[in-house]
């Protein structure tokens, strides 16, 4: 798990910037082998780093997983435009850089060699899409079938995020 902080999910290895900074390639060279790591999982980390910054780390991300290794990942969601959910998410909210939506973020990490399947998400019409995903591939607990923060309810929704799966080609 990247960017784990105090977050523990059993079967993975959880990781903070004083482990493994993901925009450092000195960093990865050190812990990992290319081509070496089955899956990555990061919840609500991405968005934390600059545009720059989330480049790198995806870019180094590819480089690590085994070819047809799985990258889950879960962002707050611009999409969504509530405004309790956006007062929460937009930056600078919480040392937040960057605000993806299933557009930009399909798109940075395309661009960074990846195939991407869209698992939870608003559309640019704010209409909220999701398909099954199994959480033994990686638990995401900001989402549809798992969060209830009351605070963020909006037409039987809780704390939505946008959900990714990046496979390495």
């Amino acid at each position: 798990m990247l960017g784990a902080g105090p977050t523990r999910v059993d079967g993975w290895v959880q990781t903070d910037k004083e482990i493994l900074d993901v925009t450092s390639p000195d960093d990865w060279s050190t812990l990992f082998a290319p081509d070496s790591i089955d899956s990555l999982l990061s919840e609500h980390m991405l968005e934390h780093l600059s545009e720059e910054e989330a480049r790198i780390a995806l870019t180094e991300s590819y480089r690590y997983l085994k070819p047809k290794g799985l990258f889950r990942l879960a962002v707050p969601d611009g999409y969504r435009r509530d405004p309790t959910y956006v007062k929460e998410v937009a930056p600078p909210a919480d040392g937040h850089k960057m605000l993806y939506n299933v557009d930009t973020l399909t798109a940075l990490l395309e661009g960074a060699g990846f195939t991407t399947t869209p698992l939870e998400y608003f559309d640019a019409q704010e209409q909220f899409h999701a398909i099954v995903w199994d959480p033994k591939d990686g638990m995401i607990q900001r989402s549809v079938r798992f969060d209830t923060q009351q605070d963020f309810q909006r037409d039987g929704l809780f704390y939505t995020s946008l959900i990714i799966d990046a496979r390495k080609q």
